[in-house]
């Protein structure tokens, strides 16, 4: 459980990349509201641009009467802007309807009235006047105007005029990223036949209601009457009409310059006239947003009525639209909670001349899921190893950068690089992570003595959790000894068995013979299947560390005895024939490094050196020499009281020292007995005859000792009766030693 909770906060971490790249809709929501108060924080400062509001505003409307006005007024209006200077003249309002007010509609209205039917001269003087859309066309024809069209979903998709522009593209066909719709209310024809504009007069709400982006491009949606033909919105179409220009360019991904990481990037780029204008994909530009400045308005009636507007009009871009509430042309912006739409095109035509663009270029989302991943990783990685108070600093550090870099890219480059989503998962890891570690920390003398205790002598047990900082990484070197058990055919016994019973057959085997180690004050270093791996004299200091391993290794041999004796209980219980075991135990003392090895996740108190590859080497020969104890020199000659048997001479695999080695066949009880004595001396004189390449004397030995069975050794006998028999065929090198290089393991 410890190991998988190390791993939390990084599953953590790879959730939060992967939401972030899913991006619900309360994640944008919030990352869209830390733009907005950056904004709040520096808006973008008002420049007096040409570009000018004529306001149908509330004292218009008192002035003039009624909305919609009789379209002769918005003529005496497109009048006074012409002689004033405009340069571009577009309408945010619909002209959708005839004009109720014309003389031939008066005189529907009029036609139940006695008196006028009788009056012929003043009918006929009424049908002479012009009719009022009639005028209003005349005017639009004279000046550069852009009417405006408003497009829906309804599917209701009405004839649509001739274009009034033409567009190039570089890259992908630009359709298939624009705002989409089914339908459409457009202007009279004899008043869009006439202009040398149409612009949408859409917006683009976020969830919240708010205008962040704008759109500088649409599409109608049909087969037939408009072929699926991107539209300009009113402020692009104003701005190109202004400059005199005829076609946009729209650069997409794969034109040259636009490709980024082999994305579909969209719609980046577009150009009407001089204008450069980068787009988000969609073909819209975030709104720098200055706020609602009064300078940008005239109030409609003063240009009708005043004689004197050349210096506030003359060379501008004029937008006529209205911020009467009653109209319903009001909008939330981030810096506004009630601004009127017209402003809005407004600023989108002024942040266009001016070339002042927010941007949030397709490599951002890569950057900021790179810089979360890079303060994730470090949070993750250090807590465990630094702890909650230092991991606090970079925590901290990680939200001030988040802030810091934001607020830089928003006010040096007009970027938009989001500080909430990194700083939210930040705090997230580090509250996870602290938890964790107080969680480990709090079980860490728990853990000590439940789980060590089972590994470690008693001793140490007491010291690791009187002091538990011990479980630190880190070691020494000192002298050591080594101890290796594994059993003999442990293949053929598992074959034998399904996992169930084979795992009860291990358990009851490790059990005594771990016992017996730690009675004898030894640690185990660590369980390799049936294999034990022990130490003695680390990290308590142990000046009896050699006899104490000999002595666990004799008394190995007879809890053996005593499990294989439980193991013809079990057969005669439930009739299931178990052969008994055998095992092989190799001893070895040198120095070694110990200490707690391993990493910063998981670590155990274990030897590492040379001394412990040779004790495992020599748990290997126990079969090759036909004995079950073999030990190195240097644990059996500081050991005369106990009963040794010299072997043999020989340079394990690894290894290019040779190494001394005895076979254990007791303690001072046998080293006593008189078999022992006798035995002893017999394998010393055949080791010197053999040595001396005596082969006859050899041989003859071999058979005295295979005669007085004091014990069996006949595995001995026969490998060094092969042995004599190779050597006397070939030639020996002449400082042949008697030192036999082994070929396994």
């Amino acid at each position: 459980m410890k190991r998988l909770m190390k791993f939390v906060p990084f599953v953590l971490l790879a959730f939060a990349v992967v939401v972030r790249i899913v991006d619900p809709a309360p994640l944008e929501q919030l990352r869209l509201s830390a733009f907005d108060q950056l904004q709040r924080l520096e808006p973008r400062p008002y420049s007096a641009l040409p570009v000018r509001i004529v306001d149908i505003d509330e004292k218009s409307l008192k002035a003039l009467g009624q909305w919609p006005w009789p379209r002769t007024v918005i003529a005496d209006l497109l009048v006074k802007l012409e002689r004033a200077g405009a340069a571009a003249i577009a309408f945010d309002v619909l002209f959708a309807e005839p004009d109720r007010t014309s003389p031939k509609k008066i005189i529907k209205q009029w036609r139940h009235d006695l008196e006028l039917k009788q009056n012929k001269d003043l009918l006929e003087l009424v049908k002479k006047l012009p009719d009022h859309d009639q005028v209003l066309a005349s005017r639009l024809q004279r000046l550069p105007t852009v009417l405006g069209v408003m497009f829906d979903n309804t599917g209701v998709i009405p004839e649509m005029p001739k274009a009034k522009w033409s567009y190039a593209r570089q890259g992908d066909d630009p359709r298939g990223f624009l705002q989409t719709y089914s339908g459409a209310v457009r202007p009279l024809d004899i008043l869009s036949s006439k202009t040398a504009g149409l612009g949408s007069i859409n917006s683009s709400l976020d969830n919240d209601g708010i205008i962040r982006k704008i759109p500088l491009f649409v599409r109608l949606k049909s087969d037939e009457k408009f072929s699926n033909e991107v539209f300009p919105t009113l402020s692009v179409e104003a701005l190109r009409v202004a400059q005199k220009a005829s076609t946009y360019l729209l650069k997409s991904s794969g034109a040259s310059g636009e490709n980024a990481f082999g994305e579909n990037l969209g719609l980046q780029q577009i150009r009407v006239g001089r204008i450069k204008v980068p787009t988000n994909g969609s073909g819209q530009i975030w709104l720098h947003d200055t706020g609602h400045i009064p300078e940008r308005y005239v109030s409609a009636v003063d240009v009708i009525e005043s004689q004197f507007l050349g210096q506030k009009i003359k060379g501008n871009i004029v937008l006529v639209g209205t911020s009467a509430s009653g109209l319903k042309d009001i909008r939330s912006t981030p810096l506004e909670p009630a601004i009127a739409g017209v402003e809005i095109h407004a600023m989108a035509i002024e942040q266009m001349m001016l070339g002042s663009h927010l941007t949030r270029p397709s490599w951002m989302l890569g950057a900021e899921l790179i810089w979360l991943v890079i303060v994730g990783t470090t949070l993750s990685f250090l807590i465990p190893r630094w702890g909650a108070s230092w991991c606090i600093l970079i925590a901290a550090s990680g939200l001030l950068l988040s802030s810091i870099a934001s607020w830089v890219a928003y006010t040096d480059a007009l970027l938009l690089l989001d500080p909430v989503y990194p700083s939210l998962v930040v705090i997230l890891l580090y509250v996870i992570g602290s938890f964790i570690a107080f969680i480990r920390t709090e079980s860490e003398k728990k853990f000590v003595r439940g789980a060590f205790s089972r590994y470690l002598s008693p001793d140490l047990v007491e010291q690791l959790a009187a002091d538990p900082s011990l479980l630190t990484l880190g070691g020494e070197t000192k002298e050591m000894t080594i101890l290796f058990s594994d059993i003999r055919g442990f293949t053929q016994i598992s074959e034998s068995m399904n996992a169930t019973e084979l795992t009860s057959f291990i358990n009851e085997y490790l059990t005594p013979m771990t016992d017996i180690i730690l009675q004898n004050r030894g640690t185990i270093d660590k369980y390799m299947g049936d294999a034990i791996m022990a130490f003695w004299n680390a990290p308590l200091d142990n000046p009896k560390h050699r006899e104490e391993a000999t002595r666990a290794a004799l008394s190995m041999m007879e809890g053996l005895k005593v499990f294989n004796g439980s193991l013809e209980q079990q057969t005669a219980i439930d009739g299931k024939k178990r052969l008994p075991i055998s095992i092989g135990i190799g001893i070895n003392t040198g120095f070694c490094c110990v200490g707690n090895m391993g990493s910063d996740q998981r670590f155990d108190y274990s030897v590492l050196g040379d001394t412990a590859n040779v004790a495992s080497r020599l748990e290997g020969q126990s079969k090759t020499y036909g004995l079950p104890i073999v030990v190195g020199e240097e644990t059996a000659k500081t050991l005369p009281e106990f009963a040794w048997l010299e072997l043999d001479l020989i340079r394990v695999i690894g290894k290019k020292q040779p190494v001394r080695i005895y076979a254990l066949i007791g303690d001072e009880r046998v080293k006593n007995e008189q078999k022992f004595i006798a035995t002893a001396e017999l394998q010393d004189q055949f080791l010197s005859e053999y040595r001396q390449q005596k082969w006859g004397n050899a041989t003859d030995l071999l058979k005295t000792i295979k005669q007085s069975r004091n014990y069996d050794l006949s595995v001995l006998n026969g490998l060094y009766s092969n042995r004599i028999e190779e050597y006397k065929g070939g030639d020996l090198p002449a400082d042949w030693d008697g030192v036999y290089s082994a070929t396994s393991k």
